[in-house]
């Protein structure tokens, strides 16, 4: 999904599905503070929403800066590590032979910040409180059977669910599984796991300190201090000002014109680190519930020409379904330019006008969408642009799926992990509106408890996208950051920046 976590590789999503889910479990991927000049203090400027209010704030965490604070607060049960699933707080996760129920073991030795030991009660707080409103993540866990997760012992949790489900690993706990303890309902004063505690916020900075205990090994950083910057020029600007050590989402157009500054290092995320970036259609409202316009607006657009203008070749095309490159793709044929049948169809449809919701929700995007208005012209098609601040377009995630046709962006990540956060009639960024058959055969497939035989159904989901879904998914992003010269071990797990293993200069 969206990096709200969504949402953002797996090592192996076959056979076995899980084969790289760490058996040597790591904080965040793998120990803490080794080698390396170590830094008293590094401030990160990062994107954030002007409705973010509480940051480290996990039923509430949105982009940028209070994802940032919230990974560095707590630890999860499961994360998404570099293209692979990897365990965290979680032991081993092991389901009965219906895939009906999965059993948690926890690692032994964790302590919150404020002492208390990591047990399985806090695990079962946790995921009812993430599955229950106003958490913006219960969409997540709305197969989880919430009221009989039980404590098996200390360190054992036992969690049921309402239909099975085989892919529960890495469509429910990498997607979003922050633990607290038992009781915290007060996110005012957050208390995690995590390599940092939070200890102050003061208008859109928050100050993180290292946890002296932390069980990973103590941070390299003594502090952070992230900083909302909502304009990426405005973050760059902050890093070449001093302000910042490290600006996080750069536009393609910075990091070109930063490339020869040798007080800089334009850091790229690679193809595990990359946004998927759609115009979504709504399948559900006119006239995207006719699968012939969907179609036509797909055969219009010049993909290679959307990247080499939006991107500057900081990206790669796309063909409309998550995943390239990641394991369990399945290997789509590259969509070429049709104008020709573009225009048959938009005819035959009726289709003469669109508008699009749009603004610069990522570097680019807004340069995207007025290129593809000059696209759909060659068609045929008048597209107007409805232009909306990046703050505004993401105000109310529960009216997203109620736009017809808008700008859109997602984590690249295992196809199978995306289909099931993203598509399911329940979630939030089901932007494209799938279908009652659809919604059946992804339950199909999510249910399927042998790895194989899940990997193939949603090989085939991908190729029904493919053919009839509402994603005109036209390329891939790298994330590109930049950072002052000398900082280095920025690390990407969830797609999220970690900064627990820095060094550099003082």
């Amino acid at each position: 999904m969206l990096r709200l976590g969504l949402l953002t590789g797996a090592a192996v999503v076959g056979a076995p599905l899980l084969a790289g889910c760490g058996d040597d479990a790591e904080p965040a991927g793998g120990p803490s503070g080794s080698g390396g000049a170590s830094v008293p203090s590094l401030k990160i400027g990062a994107p954030h929403a002007v409705t973010d209010s509480e940051a480290g704030n996990p039923l509430a965490t949105s982009i940028g800066a209070t994802l940032i604070v919230m990974r560095h607060v707590y630890d999860s049960l499961m994360v998404l590590d570099n293209g692979e699933y990897k365990y965290q707080l979680a032991e081993s996760v092991e389901p009965n032979a219906d895939a009906t129920e999965w059993t948690i073991k926890l690692r032994s030795g964790v302590t919150f910040h404020d002492g208390r030991p990591l047990r399985a009660a806090d695990v079962v707080h946790s995921l009812r409180a993430l599955g229950t409103k106003p958490s913006n993540r219960a969409s997540v866990y709305a197969l989880v059977d919430l009221p009989k997760i039980t404590a098996v012992d200390d360190l054992t949790v036992r969690v049921p669910l309402l239909a099975p489900r085989g892919d529960f690993k890495e469509a429910v706990l990498v997607v979003f599984s922050p633990v607290f303890p038992e009781g915290l309902t007060d996110f005012t004063k957050p208390i995690g796991s995590g390599p940092y505690t939070l200890a102050e916020r003061s208008g859109t900075t928050t100050r993180l300190v290292a946890n002296e205990q932390y069980w990973g090994g103590r941070p390299t950083v003594d502090e952070l201090h992230v900083v909302g910057i909502l304009d990426a020029g405005a973050r760059l600007s902050a890093l070449k000002a001093g302000q910042v050590d490290y600006a996080i989402g750069i536009s393609a157009t910075g990091a070109r014109t930063e490339a020869a500054n040798s007080e800089l290092v334009v850091h790229r995320g690679g193809p595990a680190n990359a946004n998927a970036l759609s115009f979504a259609m709504n399948q559900k409202l006119e006239p995207f519930d006719d699968p012939r316009v969907r179609q036509a607006v797909r055969l219009a657009a010049d993909r290679q020409a959307l990247v080499d203008n939006a991107l500057l070749g900081y990206g790669t095309t796309a063909d409309d379904v998550v995943g390239m490159k990641l394991p369990g793709y399945a290997d789509l044929a590259p969509r070429a330019r049709d104008l020709d049948q573009a225009r048959r169809l938009f005819a035959e449809a009726g289709v003469t006008a669109l508008t699009l919701r749009t603004g610069e929700i990522v570097p680019g995007m807004l340069n995207a969408s007025r290129l593809l208005a000059q696209q759909l012209k060659e068609a045929g098609v008048e597209l107007t642009l409805e232009e909306l601040s990046p703050d505004a377009y993401y105000a109310d995630l529960m009216t997203l799926a109620t736009h017809p046709f808008q700008a859109f962006y997602y984590s690249n990540r295992p196809a199978a992990v995306h289909l099931s956060a993203v598509t399911h009639a329940k979630a939030p960024f089901n932007v494209t509106g799938t279908s009652e058959a659809y919604q059946g055969k992804l339950a199909a497939a999510q249910a399927t408890p042998d790895d194989k035989a899940r990997e193939a159904a949603f090989r085939a989901l991908q190729e029904e996208f493919y053919a009839e879904g509402g994603d005109l998914l036209w390329g891939f992003q790298e994330q590109l950051d930049a950072g002052r010269k000398g900082i280095e071990g920025v690390r990407m797990v969830q797609s999220v920046q970690l900064f627990d293993r820095v060094t550099g200069p003082a």
